[in-house]
C-alpha cells in the first residue's frame, strides 16, 4: 500500500472567543496519496477552510491545535515553530486562495511576485534572476497567459479574473510542491473560465506529479477531478469514501441529502432534498451527533451520543444507520408530487398573452466623444451592454436568461423595469410601453413588476429591521391597508417564522436574506419578477430551498419570472425557455428542454460543456469548450460576435452578423452555419442522481 504524502490523524482545533475555546474541528482525519486528489466537502461553517489553513500553520492569532497529528513525508508539522514551517510554504505545501484579486499585491508586477515566491526558496530553485524569470514566464505560459513574456512585467489590475486565477496556480507551482490545497478557487468564476481552471489543474497535476486537496461546495467540481472525497460537518468528518462510492451509495443522511440538493432538468418540477435549518454555530454544539436536528432519520439515541465512525477503511460514515445493534432505522421519506403534471397543470391555467415585449431594445453607457476623438472622426467608445434585443415574456413563464459575465444579463434585467434607461427600442408590459410613462404612471406600473437584487445583504438596508424593511414598499407606493400583507404574513408566504421581524440583515443567514428579499418583492404582488443570480453565494442546500420556494410561489400566486444566471443547472430545473446571451446579443432561445437536450449555437454547446456534471467520470469537452475570455463590450469584434472564440468561424462571420431566426418550431438561434453546428451537437450530460 502506498504511504501517504499527508496524513491528519485525530486533529483537534479550536478558537478562542472572550477566553473560552470554541471546538472548530473536532477528531478530523483524512490521508492524501502521492499524485490524488481529494475533495473537501460541505456547507459553510463546517471547517473545510479551517482544515486547509491548519495544514499550513496558518491559523488566525485566536486558533490552536489542542489535539492531533499533521504528518508530511512522515515529519511532524504539529509543535513546530513559524522559522520551521516557513520553508515548507510554497515549497512542499502550496495554496490557491478562492479571492485571486485580494491574493496579489496590486504595487508589484506578477513577475516579481512569482520571482520573490522563488527567491525565499533559494535552496529548492537555485539559479540567477534570470533563470528565475525563465522559470516564471515557463508556468506563466504552461497556465495559458497568452504572451507570457510581455505579460511579466504587468501589474494585477491589467488582469482578468480567470487569468489572475491562472498567475496563482503559476505562483503556487513556481517551486513545485507535493501538495497544492485549492480552496474554493473556482468558485468566483463563470463556468467556462471554470471549466478551464479544472482542467488545467489536472493537467499540471499530472505534468508535475502532484496532489490536490480541493476544498470546495460544487459537488460537480468533486465529481470532475477528484478521486476520494471527505465530507465534513459542524467540525466533523461525516463520511470518507471514494467519488464513485458517494455518488452511488451515499450512506450518511447529510451526504444524501446535499447530492438530493443538486438541480438539474431531469428533476423540473419536483422539489429538491433541502436540509432544513442551518450549520450549528461553535457556541451552541450539543450532546449527540451534531446532524441529529436536521436529520430525517434522528432517534433519542443520536441525541445522547455521537456515533463513531463505522465501516471498512475505504468507506466510512459517522451514523448509528450502520449499527444494526444500536436499534437506529431509516424512517421512510414521503413520496414526491408529481412534478411534471403540477408545471403542466400551471402552465394550462395561465393566460396565453404575452406579459413583457422587448424590440430592438439596446442600452449603451458612456459613449461621449471629447474635442480631440470628433476631430480625428473617431467613433463612440460606449459599451453596448445591450444591442437590439428581441423577445416575449409569456404570463406564467419562466424564462432564464443565461452567458458569462459581461454577456448584459443584468443590464437586460434593469432596463426591463426602467431602472436604467433604454438607449433604442422599447419595452411593452401588456400593451403599455415603459419608455413611454411618465414617474407617476411608472411607479404605478412598479406595483406590477419587481426584482430580486443579487446580494440580498447590500440591498437590504443595514439600519432597517426585517419589519420595517418587508413594510416599507406599502408607504413608498401608498398602498391602502386594505391591500397590504402584514410582515408575518409575508415572512409566513416565503417560509420563514416570526421571531425574524425584529432581526436587522447582519444577523440573518444567506438563505434567510434571500428570503427576505423575496418577501418584499413580493409584497406589492407583483406580475413579474426579475430574479438576478437568485441562488448567488449559497451553499447547495441552501439554494435548493430557495429553489423550492421559488417553485411554490409560481404555483400559489401565478408569477411570472425572468431568471438571471450563469448557471444552467438552475434554469434547468426551473426554466419553461432558456434564452442565451453573448456580448449584448441573443444568440439562442428555445425550450429548456430543446437547449439542454440539443443545444445548436456553438457558443450554448460550449456554456453546457462546461457545466460541472455530478456524475463522477464524466469530463469536460474541451473540444466545444470556447477558449479565451468574453471581449469587452466597449469594441465588440464585428460580424458575429462569437466569432473570435468560435470553433465553426469562416470569413462570412468575420464581416456579417447572423439574424436571430426560427430554425425549428419555438428554437431562435443566430447563427450562420447553425445546421452543421447541430451536426455536432453536445448531448447535456444529466446529473445520475441517486434515488436516495
Amino acid at each position: 500500500m502506498t504511504k501517504p504524502l499527508l496524513a491528519v490523524r485525530g486533529l483537534d482545533v479550536v478558537y478562542y472567543a472572550g477566553g473560552a475555546p470554541l471546538p472548530v474541528l473536532r477528531d478530523v482525519s483524512f490521508e492524501i496519496a502521492p499524485n490524488e486528489v481529494l475533495g473537501l466537502v460541505g456547507e459553510s461553517g463546517c471547517g473545510k477552510s479551517t482544515a486547509a489553513l491548519t495544514l499550513l500553520g496558518l491559523l488566525p492569532p485566536n486558533g490552536a491545535i489542542t489535539g492531533g497529528s499533521i504528518t508530511l513525508r512522515g515529519r511532524e508539522l504539529v509543535g513546530l515553530e513559524d522559522d520551521e514551517l516557513r520553508p515548507l510554504r510554497g515549497a512542499e505545501i502550496a495554496m490557491v486562495f478562492q479571492d485571486p484579486a485580494s491574493s496579489l499585491n496590486p504595487t508589484f508586477t506578477i513577475g516579481q511576485q512569482l520571482v520573490k515566491a522563488a527567491a525565499a526558496h533559494p535552496e529548492k530553485i537555485p539559479g540567477s534572476s534570470r533563470a528565475l524569470r525563465r522559470r516564471a514566464v515557463e508556468l506563466l505560459a504552461q497556465v495559458g497567459i497568452p504572451d507570457a513574456a510581455s505579460r511579466f512585467d504587468d501589474h494585477p489590475h491589467q488582469f482578468s479574473g480567470g487569468m489572475k486565477q491562472r498567475v496563482l496556480i503559476a505562483m503556487a507551482l513556481m517551486l513545485e510542491p507535493s501538495l497544492l490545497i485549492a480552496d474554493e478557487a473556482t468558485s468566483a468564476l463563470d463556468v467556462t473560465l471554470q471549466a478551464q481552471i479544472l482542467e488545467l489543474l489536472l493537467r499540471l497535476q499530472q505534468e508535475h506529479g502532484t496532489a490536490i486537496l480541493f476544498v470546495t461546495h460544487d459537488l460537480g467540481v468533486v465529481a470532475q477531478v477528484c478521486d476520494r472525497v471527505t465530507v465534513m460537518y459542524a467540525g466533523r468528518v461525516v463520511e470518507q469514501c471514494d467519488v464513485a462510492t458517494l455518488f452511488e451509495r451515499p450512506e450518511h443522511p447529510y451526504a444524501q441529502a446535499l447530492i438530493g440538493s443538486i438541480p438539474s432538468y431531469r428533476t423540473r418540477g419536483t422539489r429538491l432534498r433541502a436540509i432544513p435549518g442551518r450549520v450549528p454555530s461553535l457556541s451552541s454544539l450539543r450532546v449527540g451527533c451534531t446532524f441529529a436536528d436536521r436529520c430525517e432519520h434522528a432517534q433519542p439515541l443520536c441525541r445522547k451520543e455521537e456515533p463513531p465512525l463505522y465501516g471498512p477503511r475505504d468507506h466510512l460514515v459517522r451514523c448509528y444507520l450502520m449499527d444494526p445493534a444500536s436499534g437506529v432505522t431509516a424512517q421512510p421519506r414521503p413520496a414526491d408530487v408529481n412534478g411534471d403534471a403540477r408545471v403542466a397543470a400551471d402552465r394550462a391555467r395561465f393566460p396565453k398573452d404575452v406579459l413583457v415585449t422587448a424590440r430592438g431594445l439596446s442600452t449603451h453607457f458612456g459613449g461621449r466623444r471629447g474635442l480631440l476623438a470628433r476631430a480625428l472622426g473617431k467613433g463612440s467608445n460606449a459599451v453596448r451592454a445591450v444591442d437590439e434585443v428581441d423577445f416575449e415574456l409569456k404570463r406564467g413563464e419562466v424564462l432564464g436568461l443565461v452567458g458569462e459575465s459581461g454577456s448584459g444579463k443584468t443590464t437586460l434585467g434593469l432596463t426591463i423595469l426602467r431602472l436604467v434607461p433604454a438607449t433604442e427600442g422599447e419595452v411593452l408590459f401588456g400593451e403599455r410601453s415603459i419608455r413611454a410613462l411618465n414617474s407617476r404612471e411608472l411607479r404605478r406600473l412598479r406595483e406590477r413588476m419587481q426584482i430580486i437584487l443579487q446580494n440580498p445583504y447590500s440591498s437590504l438596508s443595514p439600519r432597517m429591521r426585517v419589519e420595517n424593511l418587508l413594510t416599507e414598499p406599502y408607504r413608498i407606493h401608498r398602498t391602502p391597508k386594505s391591500k397590504r400583507y402584514t410582515a408575518s404574513e409575508l415572512l409566513d408566504l416565503v417560509r420563514l417564522g416570526d421571531e425574524l421581524a425584529n432581526r436587522y440583515p447582519h444577523e440573518l443567514s444567506g438563505g434567510q436574506a434571500r428570503r427576505v428579499s423575496i418577501a418584499r418583492a413580493l409584497a406589492l404582488r407583483p406580475d413579474l419578477l426579475v430574479a438576478d443570480e437568485p441562488t448567488s453565494g449559497l451553499d447547495i442546500s441552501a439554494a435548493a430551498s430557495v429553489l423550492n420556494l421559488m417553485n411554490d410561489l409560481r404555483h400559489d400566486l401565478g408569477l411570472t419570472y425572468l431568471i438571471i444566471t450563469h448557471d444552467l443547472n438552475i434554469v434547468g430545473y426551473i426554466a419553461d425557455r432558456i434564452a442565451v446571451m453573448y456580448l449584448g446579443q441573443l444568440v439562442e432561445v428555445a425550450p429548456a428542454t430543446a437547449i439542454l437536450g440539443k443545444p445548436i449555437h456553438p457558443y450554448t454547446q460550449g456554456l453546457l460543456a462546461a457545466v460541472p456534471d455530478p456524475k463522477p467520470g464524466a469530463r469536460i469537452r474541451r473540444d466545444l469548450l470556447p477558449p479565451g475570455e468574453i471581449p469587452s463590450p466597449r469594441d465588440p469584434p464585428p460580424g458575429c460576435r462569437f466569432h473570435t472564440r468560435c470553433r465553426l468561424a469562416q470569413d462570412i462571420c468575420r464581416t456579417t452578423a447572423p439574424a436571430l431566426e426560427q430554425v425549428e418550431t419555438g428554437h431562435q438561434v443566430a447563427c450562420h452555419f447553425w445546421e452543421e453546428a447541430r451536426a455536432t451537437h453536445h448531448e447535456y450530460a444529466v446529473s445520475k442522481v441517486p434515488a436516495l
